[in-house]
């Protein structure tokens, strides 16, 4: 008898040993030793571009003879013209910018510099050094009297500085400009006029808007989406990775998930939460958010060729307050659109949210033969007019025109991802993507 029960104390003893190690084993504190393997094992994708090369013009506009050229990311001009007046404004300082601060009595615009996102120069920054801080929002450059003058903008356009330009770097400017291709199109800059033949009063414009006034011709894209190294990218967001679990979709998307934050990986993209870190803020100034973008899109996936940062801004979500950054491809100048932007949201916590979905052209498709040119930029805008007459019941008052522009978007179709031409048109923060040739709407399920 004594016997039997010493043998079923034994027994639960052994049990009660076996729960209690497997609930270590699950959720237990790891050894040291292991804990430090873990987190020698995490990686970065990529080293973080300086400030320097984090920011570059959303357009560089050129002053043509009867019209104007637009140059964007993705094209050698763009980043010629850039590149000298970039390495301008880190050579000059305090000491130039202020001795040279007159008035220009008469002058001839050359060519313009869009800055969005904004410029920060002046303080400890690469740009004007020394000088207060700014943020820029445009760069002119204008030639006066056999002078040549950088003039810029702050994000109010009321304040700005003028910057006489050494003759040496205005001949290397004067002759980038000589050297423009001369197959580029010529633009037309929209005026209010032109809205007001088109919709009455009905349409504000917002800013300035660049369209083509010469015939466009673009094939359709092959496009492949972005390759990335699965286990390296895991070991980005999961310091002790070898917990997560793996749920696998149906459409072949795989999950991986900590209990509390999930990254989802498929073919064509990525995307990354962490809900707990939303209740934070951001105190960080511009230029340091700046500098934690460039972080996230390279430790998380790096930088690709013609890949700008289109946007970073602050959002507020009740209590919370952070920073979100916007990507986008480039392709020969035309940017390359898909459904969700590529984007991060973070705060001094950390990355509360990150997509990310770059495509790039593996070649044209050539089915067409003879091109045929893109339909006008007013055409566009009537069709988007009359589909919101439609939507809003032929009510179309207080409209504002924020964006037309012609790229392409990725689109799902029987031989496999295309990049279509289209017309972007985005009014009251609503974006409209148009078949470039019929200006038929897409269909928003096929579009990436």
């Amino acid at each position: 008898m004594i016997k039997e029960r010493t043998k079923s104390l034994l027994l639960l003893v052994l049990v009660s040993l076996s729960f209690l190690l497997t609930y270590q084993l699950w959720y237990g504190q790891k050894p040291t030793h292991l804990i430090a393997e873990v987190i020698y094992e995490r990686g970065i994708v990529e080293t973080p571009r300086p400030l320097l090369e984090v920011i570059t013009p959303s357009q560089v506009v050129v002053e043509a003879e009867n019209g104007f050229y637009l140059l964007r990311e993705g094209t050698l001009s763009f980043y010629l013209l850039w590149g000298a007046v970039s390495q301008l404004l880190q050579d000059h300082g305090k000491d130039a910018v202020a001795a040279n601060s007159i008035g220009i009595e008469s002058e001839n615009n050359l060519l313009t510099f869009y800055m969005q996102p904004e410029l920060p120069v002046g303080s400890e920054l690469p740009w004007l050094k020394g000088l207060p801080y700014m943020q820029i929002s445009k760069i002119e450059l204008l030639f006066d009297n056999e002078s040549t003058w950088l003039v810029l903008f702050d994000s109010e356009n009321v304040s700005k500085i003028n910057l006489l330009i050494p003759p040496d770097n205005a001949a290397e400017l004067h002759s980038l400009i000589r050297e423009l291709n001369d197959d580029i199109i010529l633009y037309e800059k929209i005026t209010v006029e032109d809205l007001a033949e088109l919709s009455g009063e009905s349409l504000f414009l917002g800013e300035s808007i660049y369209v083509p006034q010469e015939p466009l011709y673009m094939d359709s894209l092959i496009v492949k989406p972005e390759i990335l190294d699965r286990d390296l990218l895991i070991k980005t967001f999961f310091v002790d990775y070898s917990l997560a679990r793996i749920i696998e979709e149906k459409d072949g998307g795989l999950i991986y998930t900590d209990g509390e934050k999930g990254l989802r990986l498929t073919d064509a993209s990525l995307e990354y939460s962490y809900p707990r870190m939303e209740t934070g803020l951001s105190t960080i100034s511009y230029p340091e958010a700046l500098k934690s973008s460039s972080g996230l899109i390279s430790y998380h996936g790096g930088w690709p060729a013609n890949l700008r940062l289109e946007q970073i801004s602050l959002i507020r979500r009740g209590r919370s307050i952070s920073y979100e950054a916007k990507w986008r491809v480039y392709h020969e100048g035309y940017p390359i659109n898909t459904k969700k932007a590529s984007r991060a949201i973070f705060n001094d916590r950390g990355l509360i949210h990150y997509t990310r979905a770059f495509f790039f052209a593996a070649g044209a498709t050539a089915e067409n033969g003879e091109l045929i040119p893109v339909a006008v930029w007013n055409d566009a805008l009537k069709a988007v007019l009359d589909f919101i007459k439609i939507e809003r019941s032929g009510i179309t008052t207080d409209l504002k025109l924020e964006r037309i522009e012609i790229g392409y978007v990725i689109i799902k179709s029987a031989n496999g991802l295309r990049g279509e031409p289209c017309w972007l048109i985005q009014i009251n923060g609503v974006k409209y993507f148009l078949q470039a040739y019929n200006l038929e709407l897409f269909n928003a399920e096929d579009i990436l």
